[in-house]
């Protein structure tokens, strides 16, 4: 008997993540969805895996949009799981300017901040969990508490790594006195 629950969105990214990174998508649409403007998708690479995904699943069509442009920027080489994203883009170099904004951005506002931050991390050759950015691009689009401690896991990660590497520079001085 089917379940009246959506499927795991974990277990969904994983499927589009496995299909991007097959050398039989083909680099023509994986480029299509690179292109595709996720406020009005209109690739049909993009409806094509749509169209795998059971009818109800954790985010709408156009969380969906962001996240499969988001995962194309970022396929097949730097789609990682198991990575916190504020960690991530400590270690690629993003400095507090854009992790404020995008801390502070809203569900309108990620169609414009996701592609960036992706993009960013790719040219710092730094890998992408897909999961933890549908996780925020979900939260974002919930709001209210969920968005809250979204934003705070991001944050903590972030300024976790930054100590991290604060402690290992300490100690690297150390050894060389």
């Amino acid at each position: 008997m089917p379940s009246d629950q959506p499927p795991r969105l974990q277990v969904l990214v994983g499927n589009i993540e496995r299909r991007l990174r097959r050398e039989d998508f083909g680099t023509g649409p994986r480029a299509e969805l690179r292109r595709m403007d996720p406020r009005a998708p209109s690739a049909p690479a993009f409806f094509r895996l749509l169209a795998e995904l059971p009818e109800r699943t954790p985010l709408d069509v156009r969380q969906w949009a962001l996240l499969i442009h988001a995962m194309a920027l970022a396929a097949p080489d730097r789609l990682r799981r198991g990575g916190e994203l504020g960690a991530t883009l400590f270690e690629a170099g993003y400095n507090e300017g854009r992790l404020g904004r995008l801390l502070q951005a809203r569900a309108a506002d990620l169609p414009d901040v996701v592609p960036r931050l992706v993009r960013f991390v790719v040219a710092h050759d730094k890998p992408l969990d897909p999961v933890a950015l549908a996780y925020f691009i979900r939260a974002i689009g919930v709001g209210g508490d969920d968005a809250e401690r979204a934003r705070e896991r991001i944050a903590r990660a972030f300024y976790k790594a930054e100590y991290a590497a604060s402690q290992q520079t300490t100690a690297d001085v150390g050894d060389n006195s």
